[in-house]
């Protein structure tokens, strides 16, 4: 009895730091992801600043949305199978892959459409594009992230 119960307790000790040494390993990508929606939510909230109406830092807001649109790029590779835990993504970012890395790539083409807005001085347009990616947060926020 002894033997049996030193036995499963060694086994549940070796599959429960084989477990955390699988989830430490996605680690580096889900704090990789977090700073660069930090980032990217940082410089969206800058550029509104930025746009004033009237003297508005045309270059700096450009600036900002192309490199909001780079992050958009970039984010897909932090997201590889099995990197839920210990982040605030649901299980759907990976189930429903396709529909998650469309609204990246949807979003990447409204910071576009800001630095273009931003290079043409077209406030209009740019308050349009930052309306559009504020919807776009929302909705990949209640479909793909945790609330805790």
């Amino acid at each position: 009895m002894i033997k049996t119960t030193s036995f499963v307790s060694l086994s549940v000790a070796a599959l429960l730091s084989v477990s955390a040494a699988t989830a430490s390993d996605f680690s580096s990508q889900v704090d990789a992801r977090q700073s660069s929606f930090l980032s990217m939510a940082d410089n969206l909230r800058q550029m509104k600043k930025l746009e004033d109406g009237s003297d508005s830092d045309w270059e700096q807001i450009k600036t900002l949305a192309l490199e909001n649109a780079k992050i958009m790029s970039e984010l897909p590779v932090m997201f590889p199978e099995g990197s839920a835990q210990g982040s605030k993504s649901k299980d759907a970012v990976w189930s429903k892959w396709d529909k998650f890395e469309s609204g990246l790539v949807s979003l990447g083409g409204e910071f576009d459409v800001m630095a273009l807005a931003a290079d043409e001085q077209n406030a209009k347009a740019l308050k349009s594009a930052m309306k559009t990616a504020d919807r776009s947060c929302k909705s990949c926020h209640r479909a793909f992230r945790a609330k805790w």
